[in-house]
């Protein structure tokens, strides 16, 4: 069986991280293509019948432009990787499972930007504006000092701001409570 373990780079491009694939110490992912940011990851790999699954994205850093996709046989006690130009990977599925289990718990690569984002997505997750618009996603990166949430509805979006001291999880978790409050449905 296969050993299947993970690097997160920073990937300063575009802002965002990668989680690198390692294959019995071998970068599935390769040149020319990067990991994907790895709430992007966490989130290929906890979905319902993962018969596909992307673990790279084009060099360019879209993901949807030459993604580097795995086709996925789980079995009993045996996962499977097979992708054009690799050879195929069966790993434990044990092994594999705790892979999963262990990247999602994995926040040690957050800068506190990134951990801000990841409180306040929690928090804003499934609420909705006063005029009906459904929060999306949070970001620090946008702008220095300010959290930026994108809302949507009916397929319109709007970005909402507040700011925070750029330094500390508690200033934007209490500044994100306040604007919950005042722009948000209970």
């Amino acid at each position: 069986m296969s050993n299947l373990s993970y690097q997160i780079l920073p990937n300063p491009d575009d802002n965002t991280h990668e989680v690198r694939l390692f294959v019995d110490g071998i970068d599935w992912i390769e040149a020319g293509h990067l990991g994907l940011d790895p709430p992007d990851l966490v989130r290929e790999l906890t979905r319902e019948h993962r018969n596909h699954l992307t673990i790279g994205r084009c060099g360019c850093g879209v993901l949807g432009c030459d993604d580097l996709v795995v086709d996925v046989q789980r079995k009993l006690y045996s996962v499977e990787w097979s992708c054009l130009n690799r050879k195929s990977a069966v790993f434990d599925a044990e092994h594999f499972d705790s892979f999963v289990a262990t990247l999602v718990k994995d926040n040690s690569w957050e800068p506190v930007g990134r951990t801000v984002e990841r409180h306040l997505n929690e928090i804003f997750a499934g609420r909705k504006t006063g005029d009906g618009y459904a929060f999306d996603w949070s970001s620090t990166r946008v702008e220095p000092n300010v959290m930026t949430l994108s809302v949507t509805k009916n397929g319109h979006q709007k970005l909402l701001q507040f700011s925070w001291d750029g330094e500390t999880v508690a200033s934007a978790l209490s500044r994100g409570q306040q604007f919950l409050q005042k722009q948000f449905n209970d």
